[in-house]
């Protein structure tokens, strides 16, 4: 209990050492800002975290650097923390945009950036010394700092380094990425029988008996499935803006896409881009149907033969 109880104290003393860098990072930002250009979406509802949203609105564009917009830019840099009885702690808020700071600026900007990024791998390394188990790991870390969002504490703010003489454009649009991977046939039985104790929301509403006779019926399910066979979960991540920024050098005939990014939080650049593409309002489009045969619906595995 005594080891538990210094553990803890380790933790809540990286969180608050991570939240100073962090606002030291927001003031050198605000402070030296020569042009903003940010989105504000709507909260994460409680209890979406498994639903794939129809329209998300673009709720107001941001392009004035007033005290309104560097107190939005300091939100976006420094919340660790939200509202858990409005919002869902499940999914990190996003604020994508780019802020323009001076080239002078830039050596102070990385330095500060670059502690707060040390300052994120150490909080994310103590949370889970003492435990064997991921579920343990939040369930601790959130009875120590409540309506602490994870993802928000170890998300990075990104920023383009490549020394370029023009940003040609900068483009913000949404995509749901859609990721693929090779499950082992052991693992894949490993997986299945340790959702029997598991306690999490693919569980919820379900009693002991109820997801004992659940991996049976998967368990005969995958005893058909040839060795030969590929197990391969496919599933498309949530819908998230991204953004491309398009660059240009003295002599170029065209412009080259240099980097290409999730924009979850506010880009840095030293270069007023010439064009901003503004981020508009999501529509769901249904992706291309997955053709492959498909095994466990909810742990969205598929046969490839």
């Amino acid at each position: 209990m005594t080891n538990r109880a210094t553990l803890n104290s380790y933790i809540k003393t990286n969180h608050l050492q991570l939240a100073e860098a962090l606002s030291e990072l927001a003031t050198f930002v605000c402070d030296n800002m020569i042009n903003i250009c940010m989105y504000t979406l709507p909260a994460n509802k409680i209890g979406e975290e498994n639903t794939t949203p129809s329209n998300i609105k673009v709720m107001e564009e941001l392009t004035q650097i007033t005290e309104q917009t560097k107190r939005y830019a300091r939100q976006a840099i420094t919340q660790l923390k939200i509202d858990a009885f409005n919002e869902n702690t499940y999914l990190a808020k996003r604020f994508p945009g780019l802020i323009v700071l001076p080239k002078k600026s830039k050596d102070e900007f990385i330095e500060l950036n670059n502690e707060v990024n040390q300052r994120r791998v150490i909080f994310s390394d103590s949370i889970k010394v003492g435990f064997a188990k991921r579920q343990l790991i939040h369930e601790n870390l959130h009875e120590l700092i409540p309506n602490l969002v994870l993802l928000s504490a170890v998300r990075k703010m990104k920023y383009m380094d490549t020394i370029v003489d023009e940003i040609s454009s900068v483009n913000f649009y949404w995509r749901a990425k859609k990721m693929q991977h090779h499950v082992k046939h052991d693992v894949a039985a490993d997986i299945l029988k340790s959702s029997i104790n598991a306690k999490n929301f693919e569980c919820f509403g379900l009693n002991k008996e109820e997801l004992i006779a659940r991996y049976e019926k998967e368990r005969e399910l995958m005893s058909r499935v040839s060795s030969s066979a590929k197990i391969t979960e496919i599933r498309f991540a949530r819908v998230q803006p991204l953004i491309d920024i398009w660059c240009k050098n003295t002599g170029d005939t065209r412009s080259k896409r240099m980097l290409s990014t999730n924009a979850t939080l506010p880009i840095i650049l030293f270069n007023t881009p010439v064009t901003i593409n503004a981020l508009k309002n999501y529509q769901y489009r249904e992706p291309t149907p997955i053709k492959h045969p498909v095994l466990i619906p909810r742990k969205h595995w598929y046969v490839i033969n």
